[in-house]
């Protein structure tokens, strides 16, 4: 997984992490992301465990206790689904579902201006790419406007998602930022997880992603050959 733009690729902003910074993060985030459900879930099952006559408690109190615990758990299952899908694409251990996919359609979102050229299908997994898509997006809307602008040129889609911001975006700022989960309506990742499944998703592809912040805005800039 390579940080770095690739050859026929403009740098025109340095890149707001590099690898290290973002596995540190990564690491720091996903234990605290793991732990604080678990809290909940100690606490509440606790709570259920030691009620007595000392300290009853009312059919009410039950429910909403067991709805803490179930809620807090579903959303561990989706952190660990999401670490085991970066586990199985950092080690390639899942095969790729390849198809020819029109860029187009993979870059269409409600709302989000699309200026594509003309160019070949690329050949990747739909499901992936559409959430390494998403995830570019979600991160720029964030900070503003996003525009979608891709091109193809010597055998490579280059899709660049930039928006206009007031303000400079912090690293520290984008890696603890919440995304939308693109499968999961109600739940969020952090930046440091979106980024690193962005990441390895394109890099499973052959390519690669660089999220850039400048003063006039933020980019995520994504490159992929056709295969």
């Amino acid at each position: 997984m390579d940080d770095e733009p690739a050859d026929n690729e403009p740098a025109d902003n340095e890149p707001a992490t590099d690898l290290a910074q973002l596995r540190t993060e990564f690491i720091r985030v996903a234990s605290h992301e793991l732990r604080t459900p678990l809290t909940s879930i100690i606490t509440f099952a606790t709570m259920l465990e030691s009620s007595d006559d000392a300290l009853p408690l009312t059919a009410e109190d039950r429910q909403a206790a067991i709805g803490v615990i179930r809620r807090n758990a579903e959303h561990m299952q989706v952190i660990v689904a999401d670490l085991l899908l970066l586990s199985s694409l950092e080690t390639a251990e899942s095969p790729l579902d390849l198809a020819p996919l029109p860029v187009p359609e993979l870059l269409d979102f409600p709302g989000v201006p699309l200026h594509c050229a003309a160019g070949p299908d690329l050949l990747g997994d739909r499901v992936l790419l559409r959430e390494l898509f998403h995830t570019a997006v979600q991160i720029v809307t964030l900070m503003g406007a996003a525009e979608i602008e891709a091109s193809f040129a010597g055998g490579r889609w280059c899709v660049v998602v930039s928006a206009a911001t007031s303000a400079a975006l912090t690293p520290e700022r984008l890696l603890s930022m919440r995304i939308p989960h693109p499968e999961q309506p109600d739940e969020h990742r952090t930046g440091a997880l979106a980024l690193m499944l962005g990441r390895e998703i394109a890099a499973r592809h052959g390519g690669s992603m660089v999220t850039s912040v400048d003063r006039p805005g933020v980019t995520v800039r994504i490159s992929l050959p056709i295969r």
